[in-house]
């Protein structure tokens, strides 16, 4: 989601038109044949080149390759990117396709906003030639705007240290993020208390190829539960958790990647002793410029009794970038013999000046749910039943990274059997090298 600056763009700068003007003729005569030439001559160029699209004998009329590159360095020197996407579009209908032709068909992109076309002439050109650092660096760099860093790591690692530095595309990296989130939730339920969470996050890069993050996590509630020496009536218990989470992510290549962690939390459901509990995962996630999917397994044991959950989750970008973006996840747990399903969609966009905007909605009841490759774990008494929420992303300065978020749960009572409402408000904030 981070803009970065853009990739390499050609070293002559449009000229100054005060400088460059020629002396003015006469008003009553016409201007000097060659100003007219020098004036007249691109345009010309332009609308050969387009008209050659409109007629029926596309070939016979196809521009020479010294015009159509000279139109499009023309173009790409004066920065009239629009332009340049419509003539560099049309050679490739026509036939007309050459490295230099697709990278300044990625650099045009970019300048548009568009990163997933990008991705699509820069790989072009970097498969033609891999030694290619103009079309690499772009490549990267439309990697990262589409939140993918991941990826674009791994195809910087061929580039220079001055061009890979300003990217924060590092090969090696103690502390490549750092995130703190807090929240308190508020059960319309007499029997259950205010509830509050805190995690503190750390990421390492440790190759182009490798990451890996720890999260440790602390969560915390009074309930009511049945007191053993009284029947009937029921007593108040502080329940505690504690959670920590690692995952190790491998970019096998810039479209394949696969994930592996694991989950142990230390549970106190008013027992003796407390429980151990723990969630082993392994995912595969492909990615493509309009779409990513990626398939997960949860495997362990919580509260005594063995889960597995199967996720499968899409995101897709329908205009190529990140101003629009929908996402759905459809989960199926296994316990005790059932199986639990529950969906989830959402959608997401840009509002204004770094501001992101995310609403997402789900049902189905589920009595344990892990999401987000294991970073939350639902491990609690009340089973879910549906829930929804919306959240905004803020980018400040210094890399700092805010978001702030607004949950609606709908769960059951595990002990009476009746329904409640949950209210969350949570706050996170990330710094990223």
């Amino acid at each position: 989601m981070r803009k970065t600056t853009s990739p390499p763009g050609p070293t002559t700068q449009p000229a100054n038109r005060l400088s460059a003007r020629q002396p003015r003729a006469p008003r009553s005569g016409p201007p000097p044949p060659v100003q007219l030439a020098e004036r007249v001559w691109p345009w010309l160029r332009f609308l050969l080149v387009i008209f050659s699209l409109g007629t029926g004998t596309l070939h016979a009329q196809q521009p020479d390759f010294q015009t159509t590159d000279s139109l499009i360095s023309t173009l790409a020197n004066q920065y009239r990117w629009a332009e340049l996407d419509s003539v560099g579009r049309a050679q490739l209908r026509l036939g007309t396709d050459y490295p230099d032709l697709r990278r300044r068909l990625g650099q045009a992109a970019l300048a548009q906003d568009r990163p997933a076309a990008a991705i699509h002439h820069y790989g072009h050109a970097l498969r033609e030639n891999p030694l290619d650092t103009t079309a690499r660096y772009g490549l990267a760099l439309a990697y990262l705007e589409l939140n993918q860093p991941n990826a674009a790591a791994l195809i910087g690692h061929g580039l220079p240290d001055s061009l890979r530095r300003p990217l924060h595309l590092n090969g090696f990296q103690l502390l490549s993020r750092v995130e703190v989130e807090g929240s308190v939730q508020f059960p319309d339920n007499r029997h259950r208390g205010t509830a509050g969470f805190f995690r503190v996050g750390l990421g390492t890069r440790l190759s182009p190829r490798f990451t890996f993050s720890q999260n440790l996590s602390f969560f915390g509630q009074d309930i009511e539960l049945p007191d053993r020496f009284r029947r009937g009536a029921s007593a108040p218990y502080p329940v505690r958790q504690t959670q920590y989470h690692a995952l190790l992510g491998t970019q096998l290549a810039p479209r394949w990647r696969a994930l592996l962690g694991g989950h142990y939390l230390s549970s106190d459901f008013g027992r003796v002793e407390a429980i151990s509990n723990y969630l082993g995962y392994a995912a595969v996630a492909y990615a493509r410029p309009y779409w990513a999917v990626q398939a997960g397994l949860y495997a362990g044991r919580l509260t005594d009794t063995t889960r597995f959950q199967t996720d499968l989750r899409l995101t897709v970008y329908p205009f190529g970038n990140l101003r629009l973006y929908g996402f759905g996840q459809a989960s199926v747990v296994r316990s005790g013999g059932r199986s639990f399903p529950h969906g989830l969609l959402g959608a997401g966009g840009y509002l204004h000046c770094g501001v992101w905007l995310e609403a997402y909605g789900g049902l189905g009841q589920v009595p344990v749910l892990a999401e987000l490759d294991g970073l939350y774990v639902y491990n609690l008494l009340d089973p879910l039943r549906a829930r929804a929420g919306t959240s905004l992303l803020l980018l400040l300065p210094q890399r700092l990274s805010l978001r702030l978020g607004y949950g609606f749960e709908r769960r059951r009572d595990f002990i009476r059997g009746n329904r409640y409402n949950l209210h969350s408000l949570s706050t996170a904030l990330a710094w990223t090298w």
